[in-house]
């Protein structure tokens, strides 16, 4: 029998730079917390395990795209910004 394949370990990943100025990108706190907020979401309706009723899936589909075009609308003044 064949021994389960392991992944090895990952790394850290490096820290996101702005190539222009040198600077941390997640340096915009406005938008490193609504993609947290999207994120935690995400996890959160990954984790349900029941069936989606028509409604429920729809509730769920308009909360990510409002969250989605926040995470859009502060992408787009932080580049207005430089």
């Amino acid at each position: 029998m064949a021994e389960p394949s392991r992944r090895p370990a990952t790394p850290k990943p490096e820290p996101i730079t702005d190539r222009r100025s040198g600077g941390d990108r997640r340096a915009n706190e406005a938008l490193r917390s609504l993609v947290g907020e999207m994120l935690e979401r995400v996890r959160a309706l990954s984790r349900r395990t029941t069936a989606w009723s028509p409604e429920e899936r729809a509730q769920a589909e308009a909360e990510l795209e409002s969250i989605m075009a926040s995470v859009r609308r502060e992408a787009t003044r932080s580049r207005e910004k430089d």
